[in-house]
């Protein structure tokens, strides 16, 4: 039946339904569907959510036109990574102000994400900075969509700041309550404590004594300048005034303590010594292929390892893989990281877009997730779909030793976390002590490329030696896998033995993206 047949027999095609906008908009497009939600049948209706960075611009004084587009980028990736992208809808009204609506999440889901959203803009702008003798906040409010749209569906700013004005005069009451009582309490985490559960404000109270031992900038100030990553020298240590009387001068006590323990460093932590020439030169050219890694849950090549290779100089060897970093001070391994993370992104987007079921796995030098450059290693992620990243995305840190304090080990992988994939490590064959302390990990392996001459020995000896790294994965209840894998009969006694993934020449040469090879090709 033709169309017109169709509309003389009264029957008419429905319209299509309207695609839904998701995710960051712009203030006009944010208020439409705002109107649309509003007049939609979803029950309990959403509340409009709202974040005012003013009093930060109060305290930061003239600085603000310097940090003002730093903050709106930061404010705006700190959201991204709490929100789904394809559901929840956010904008900014001004570089001051942002919005959020969250029309899929239940109550408790809603006070919970918008309380760890607050947070961490406060953790990443505050950190645990006393200004004029108080800590500044965000102000985080929450109203009706009928009091947030005017008549004619656009934002009312009118009331969006009277909301924001109530919110702040209700924690002004709350903090000078406190400051009678003789408390100082962050006061981010005081006003949070009203929009959370019992049992969400115990578990933001306990991380949040957690990060207490953590060092921040505080905003408009600037860290010392120090040769090696900053969280090498963090670490509170007991001082002698510890067990002292406490009075009104034992915070100058401390404070002494920190400026003699800053002297005193080179004995306390470990130093990270490089060249004093740079062992990257402007001729040095970097190339990334994709090693073919075998799945063996799968019985089949399902997962690409990525792997750089460093060329200095025209006509002389090339550096691959863990050799490409050897020589170079860890602002130089910084330089190899951003370029292997930018590509994996790349191909985690590409390859996630065209439904293709891969899975990437991600090296990151250590020394890279240090607090000032971490951000380096999670913002190319952020682009890259949520489910993406969790169900196709492997990062592996390498360089790890024993030589590493304990508390260092423990802040390695924190960055990591947010990026929300799964985190391997790689170890030293002969760490596997350092296994337990990793059980919180996907996976610990070994890349065969790193072992010493002593350790270079036959099939039969290395794999007893890999086998006694896997069982000790096993009591940890981590899975184990090995790279660089020669020769076949080794690997056939790994994937027996159970060992997660395999790669290396033996499986696969390298390809220059990853893409699925045909049947014909395979050879594991």
């Amino acid at each position: 039946m033709s169309a017109a047949d169709g509309r003389r027999s009264g029957h008419v095609r429905p319209p299509l339904p309207k695609a839904k906008r998701t995710g960051f908009l712009n203030v006009d497009a944010f208020a439409g569907e705002l109107v649309e939600i509003r007049d939609g049948d979803i029950l309990p209706q959403p509340h409009l959510h709202v974040f005012s960075l003013s009093d930060f611009r109060s305290a930061v004084g003239a600085k603000w036109e310097r940090l003002g587009g730093l903050v709106e980028v930061a404010v705006e990736s700190i959201i991204r990574r709490h929100v789904n992208a394809e559901k929840d809808i956010f904008t900014r009204l001004d570089a001051e102000i942002a919005c959020l609506a969250l029309p899929n999440a239940s109550r408790s889901e809603t006070r919970t994400m918008v309380a760890a959203i607050a947070r961490d803009i406060s953790a990443h702008l505050f950190g645990d900075a006393v200004i004029d003798g108080r800590r500044p906040q965000v102000l985080a409010a929450n109203l009706p969509l009928d009091d947030a749209l005017t008549d004619g569906g656009e934002m009312d700013r009118e009331a969006i700041d009277h909301a924001l004005a109530r919110a702040g005069a209700a924690l002004a009451e709350g903090l000078a309550a406190m400051g009678a009582a003789g408390g100082m309490a962050a006061p981010y985490r005081a006003q949070l404590s009203s929009l959370m559960t019992p049992e969400d404000a115990a578990r933001m109270e306990a991380e949040a004594a957690r990060e207490k031992k953590k060092g921040y900038a505080i905003s408009g100030g600037e860290r010392a300048k120090m040769a090696e990553p900053d969280w090498l020298i963090t670490e509170e240590r007991a001082s002698p005034s510890s067990t002292a009387k406490r009075g009104a001068d034992a915070e100058r006590r401390v404070l002494d303590m920190s400026k003699e323990r800053k002297e005193k460093a080179p004995e306390q932590v470990m130093r990270i010594e490089g060249r004093g020439g740079s062992a990257l030169t402007p001729d040095t050219a970097l190339t990334l292929v994709w090693t073919p890694t075998w799945v063996t849950g799968r019985r089949a090549i399902g997962a690409f390892h990525a792997r750089v290779i460093r060329s200095d100089k025209d006509n002389t060897p090339t550096l691959e893989g863990v050799h490409a970093y050897d020589g170079l001070q860890p602002i130089e391994a910084l330089t190899l990281d951003r370029f292997t993370v930018t590509q994996t992104a790349r191909e985690l987007k590409s390859l996630f877009y065209s439904r293709q079921k891969i899975g990437l796995t991600l090296p990151v030098n250590w020394m890279s997730l240090s607090p000032k450059w971490r951000d380096v290693i999670r913002i190319p992620f952020e682009d890259c779909p949520v489910e993406a990243r969790r169900k196709f995305l492997k990062i592996e840190v390498f360089g790890l030793t024993p030589g590493i304090p304990a508390h260092v080990l423990r802040r390695v992988f924190e960055p990591l976390e947010k990026i929300g994939c799964d985190v391997m490590a790689r170890l030293p064959l002969t760490a596997v002590d350092m296994i337990p302390a990793l059980s919180h990990l996907r996976a610990v392996g070994v890349d065969l490329a790193e072992l010493a001459d002593d350790e270079r020995v036959g099939d039969d000896d290395l794999f007893a030696r890999l086998e006694v790294f896997r069982l000790e994965a096993k009591k940890a209840k981590v899975a184990t896998y090995v790279w660089g894998v020669r020769r076949r009969p080794l690997i056939a006694k790994l994937v027996e033995a159970g060992f997660s993934l395999i790669n290396g020449p033996g499986v696969m040469c390298d390809l220059s993206h990853p893409e699925l090879p045909s049947k014909a090709n395979r050879k594991a």
